[in-house]
C-alpha cells in the first residue's frame, strides 16, 4: 500500500487508526516476537490456552473468558472496526485473559509452541460455497495437521456452520487424517440438546429466530504413532 493510499484509508476508516489505541489487548501488527511480549510463555505454562480463529465482535470471546478466568483466550481477527469494539468491550468489562491479533486465521500456528493449546474455535466460517471457492475455505487437510501439531494430546477443535456442504467436507478430512477422535456432534444444535459450553455466538442467536440448522462438531486430538 502506497502511503497516498494509507492516507485514504485512515481518512475512510477511522478503526484503522483507533486499532492502535489498545496495546494492552490487541496487536494491530502481530508478530510471534510481538505475542510472546504481551503474553510471555511462562503464563502461557500455567494457564489453559484456547483459540478463537475470526472471533468476529467477540461477543462469543469474552463471554467464554469471563465464565472460565483461569483459561488465557486469543482471537484472530482481521477486519479493524471488529477488532476495536472488541477491544473496548474489554477494557470495560476488565477481563484480563483475552488478546486480540489483527492476523489472518491460517497463520495462527505461527504463534505457538507445539503441543501448546488447549482447544481452537471457528464459528461459522466463509463457507466459500462454489466449487471454484473451496480452495479459500479454512479448514482443510493442511489446516487439520497443522492444527493436530499444536493442540495438546486431548486438546480439542469445536466447529460451528451453517453451511451443510462445508461440514460435509470437514468429516470426510477428518475420516481421512489420523489423530483425531469425534466427541460431539449435532445436525441441528438448536433442536437437539446443546452440547458443549452452550454459549451462542451472534450467528447462532441470529439463525435462531429463522430457525435455520446450525452444524457442530467437536474433535479431539488422539496421539499419533511414529
Amino acid at each position: 500500500m502506497t502511503s497516498e493510499h494509507a492516507e485514504r484509508a485512515f481518512q475512510i476508516n477511522p478503526y484503522t487508526r483507533w486499532v492502535y489505541d489498545h496495546p494492552q489487548v490487541l496487536i494491530p501488527e502481530p508478530s510471534p516476537a510481538a505475542f510472546r511480549h504481551i503474553l510471555p510463555g511462562e503464563r502461557r505454562a500455567r494457564q489453559p490456552l484456547v483459540v478463537e480463529l475470526g472471533s468476529g465482535s467477540g461477543n462469543f470471546l469474552m463471554e467464554m473468558a469471563a465464565l472460565h478466568r483461569d483459561t488465557l483466550y486469543v482471537g484472530f481477527e482481521l477486519r479493524f472496526k471488529r477488532l476495536v469494539k472488541t477491544a473496548r468491550k474489554l477494557e470495560r468489562q476488565g477481563l484480563d485473559n483475552v488478546w486480540l491479533l489483527r492476523e489472518r486465521g491460517e497463520r495462527f500456528a505461527d504463534y505457538f509452541d507445539p503441543g501448546s493449546l488447549e482447544g481452537v474455535y471457528v464459528n461459522f466460517p466463509d463457507p466459500w460455497p462454489r466449487a471454484s471457492q473451496w480452495k479459500k475455505r479454512m479448514i482443510s487437510a493442511t489446516f487439520l495437521e497443522t492444527l493436530h501439531g499444536v493442540l495438546r494430546p486431548g486438546g480439542w477443535f469445536r466447529l460451528r456452520t451453517d453451511h451443510s456442504g462445508y461440514f460435509l467436507r470437514v468429516l470426510s478430512l477428518m475420516h481421512g487424517l489420523p489423530g483425531w477422535r469425534m466427541r460431539e456432534f449435532s445436525n441441528d444444535l438448536h433442536r437437539q440438546p446443546q452440547p458443549g459450553e452452550g454459549v451462542r455466538t451472534e450467528f447462532e442467536q441470529l439463525f435462531a429466530t429463522k430457525h435455520k440448522p446450525i452444524f457442530y462438531l467437536m474433535l479431539e486430538h488422539v496421539p499419533t504413532t511414529a
